[in-house]
């Protein structure tokens, strides 16, 4: 009976062991594939523009027109400097289609940042980004470190580029809430840009980390949500950045 239980627990840590492998080749081909990508449209800005500081994201190109070839439906790119959160937006035809695709539209495990159908990016006063949170800290793996508000202070500001935008956003709240909560309602009265202060002052009251708020009126809100706890639960952790400034990009 003993021999009989063993070889059941060497069969059982066997198949752990290879879909482990598997999880964990698939996180490192994500990685490359992704970095791939940086490679071929991120552009930083030569030593001959003098006026352009070049370490500043806020002057990064990223090329579009390269973009659209690979996937139409890549609407935007999102990158948090220090983190691992330096990937495209998608925007497909339904709510879900970017849960299990990747920017190619190929099946996924770790799926796409991803926005819902009819978003703008550039003119919605409240945008919501969806992205999974994967143990390997990729899309939104990492935000739960936001949770430490000497973490979210170090890394509070990100960037938001569209074909005709680019968008330096900064950290003003972190919490968790339910699936259900009102920060996830798009469209609704609440949210519009009239109720701007009220709206960042209710946002700034439920956080769970304190940070200093920056005094400016906002023109946009972006939250970035994912999963917090066991994944497809009804728990979600959201951060929500306020736009502090942008600009046109000029081709």
């Amino acid at each position: 009976m003993k021999k009989l239980i063993n070889i059941v627990f060497g069969i059982l840590f066997f198949l752990l062991l290879t879909l482990g492998m598997k999880e964990l080749f698939l996180f490192f081909y994500a990685e490359e594939h992704y970095e791939v990508l940086r490679e071929q449209i991120i552009k930083i800005p030569s030593v001959n523009q003098k006026e352009l500081e070049i370490d500043d994201p806020f002057n990064r190109y990223i090329d579009f027109h390269v973009l659209e070839e690979i996937n139409e439906e890549i609407a935007g790119w999102i990158y948090i400097p220090g983190t691992k959160v330096d990937y495209p937006i998608m925007i497909g035809d339904t709510e879900q289609e970017y849960l299990k695709k990747d920017f190619e539209g190929k099946s996924s495990t770790l799926g796409s940042i991803f926005a819902f159908p009819d978003v703008k990016l550039n003119q919605d006063f409240h945008v919501c980004l969806y992205g999974h949170n994967m143990i390997s800290g990729q899309m939104f793996g990492g935000l739960k470190k936001y949770k430490d508000t000497e973490y979210a202070k170090s890394y509070r500001r990100a960037y938001l580029y569209t074909k005709e935008r680019t968008k330096e956003l900064e950290l003003i709240s972190a919490f968790p809430c339910e699936n259900t909560d009102s920060i996830l309602e798009l469209g609704e009265k609440t949210w519009e840009h009239s109720n701007a202060e009220k709206i960042v002052n209710n946002l700034v009251k439920r956080s769970s980390i304190t940070l200093e708020i920056p005094k400016n009126e906002t023109a946009q809100i972006f939250t970035l949500v994912t999963c917090d706890g066991s994944a497809g639960g009804k728990y979600r952790l959201v951060l929500n950045f306020t736009l502090i400034k942008e600009k046109f990009v000029l081709e």
